[in-house]
């Protein structure tokens, strides 16, 4: 990875979505990082390094919701793009005030997965990125 380099992070506790998400965005040019739980995220050294986050809600242990509270505590410039199979999920207020809107909320299956691309682009840019 090249110094300052922004990286994408992928959370999902399902192995064949999380890898190939992963190799996908780095096709799109994305250098990307993995996790399978929301605990192990957090404790990736390359956190730091994180411009995206993609993250699924439901995994074992910590949920995607608290990973992204905490995540936004520790670093308030990371954007964060929500990925679920819960086809009722709602924003909440926490979240609402972090700065998600349902622009970021992309439920499983994503049949067109250039919305990725394109929202992760879209986030670098808001960054400054």
């Amino acid at each position: 990875m090249a110094q300052n380099e922004k990286l994408v992070l992928v959370l999902d506790d399902e192995p064949n979505i999380r890898e190939s998400l992963a190799e996908y965005l780095m096709d799109c040019g994305f250098s990307t990082l993995t996790a399978e739980s929301a605990e192990s995220a957090l404790g990736l050294p390359e956190l730091a390094d994180v411009a995206v986050a993609v993250v699924d809600i439901r995994l074992g242990g910590m949920d995607g919701l608290e990973f992204i509270k905490r995540l936004h505590a520790r670093n308030p410039a990371v954007r964060c793009l929500i990925h679920t199979g819960s086809t009722d999920f709602q924003l909440d207020g926490e979240l609402r005030a972090i700065g998600l809107t349902e622009n970021e909320v992309l439920f499983k299956p994503v049949l067109d997965m250039g919305m990725f691309e394109t929202l992760i682009r879209e986030k670098m840019a808001e960054a400054g990125l």
